[in-house]
């Protein structure tokens, strides 16, 4: 996924002409740990009490916004800024590609994927008021934006030739065809850079809550790879809440059959999550007849 002709190629056949309205713009600056905008992307993985663990999350992602104010004051034009805002962020955050990078890595240690790249530049985006829009592919996503009437694509994982300007005549044309999900090896991460897992069509514009949803999607396939079943659920129950996806619906479904039937597992434990699956896809369900 790291090639730039793989990219290129995406992108020609993916990248919609259409931009997002405004943004609903929030200082991060002004909000408390537990509003903050990096906060949904962070996984709790109990290292630290939560009140610490959000702080060191929140004050990083600070740091790059209090430089980029300043730097936007010394820009003459917006996609000078948008340049600025590309390079520096690769510069002090995204180091080193790991494929499967939590968000709490990319702030901890530099490691990122396409993931959490992109949502720190639509993060980013949204604080300063850009239009812009999340694209999802089967297994990559990347953000657009609209600047002064052009149209420009931030693809994180090319740190040198991501800042791609491309014309509005693009349209999406292209449809994959999908797998059966019952089969363990078809499942494949955002960011997995193989399309055997593939319940996308063509593209989705995604929102940012939608995005977080897919980190918790991918934790979910990375611990059922792990016959860690229990945890898996807890962590697409979360990715379903956030994005009721055909992506997310199906690997519930398939955490929620081998819990089930896994011997190991306390029949109340399983009662515990088969009741949990059942409210969840009943309120999803309701939620989109209204």
């Amino acid at each position: 996924m790291k090639g730039t002709k793989f990219i290129s190629l995406l992108l020609l056949i993916s990248i919609s002409s259409v931009c997002l309205g405004q943004s609903n713009v929030q200082s991060s600056l002004t909000l408390s740990s537990s509003e903050h905008p990096i906060s949904q992307f962070i996984i709790d993985e109990k290292l630290l009490p939560e009140d610490a663990e959000n702080l060191i999350f929140t004050e990083e992602f600070d740091r790059i916004i209090e430089q980029l104010e300043r730097i936007q004051t010394r820009k003459k034009s917006n996609v000078a800024f948008i340049r600025s805002i590309f390079y520096r962020v690769h510069k002090n955050i995204l180091v080193d590609y790991k494929q499967m990078a939590t968000m709490n890595e990319t702030l901890k240690t530099g490691q990122f994927g396409c993931l959490t790249g992109t949502a720190l530049y639509a993060l980013i985006l949204e604080h300063f008021g850009f239009e812009y829009e999340i694209i999802e592919l089967t297994n990559h996503v990347y953000v657009q934006v609209e600047v002064d009437g052009r149209l420009m694509v931030m693809e994180s994982t090319l740190p040198e030739e991501g800042l791609i300007n491309v014309g509005k005549e693009i349209m999406p044309n292209s449809e994959q065809e999908g797998l059966d999900p019952r089969n363990i090896r078809a499942l494949t991460t955002v960011g997995g850079g193989s399309d055997e897992w593939d319940l996308v069509q063509g593209f989705n514009k995604i929102t940012l809550k939608e995005l977080s949803g897919l980190q918790y999607f991918n934790e979910s396939v990375k611990l059922y790879k792990e016959e860690r079943f229990t945890e898996a659920m807890e962590m697409i129950n979360v990715a379903y809440d956030r994005y009721p996806s055909k992506r997310n619906e199906k690997l519930m479904q398939l955490v929620i059959n081998k819990i089930l039937k896994y011997d190991l597992i306390k029949e109340e434990v399983k009662n515990k999550y088969l009741t949990q699956y059942v409210k969840l896809v009943k309120r999803q369900k309701l939620s989109q007849t209204k």
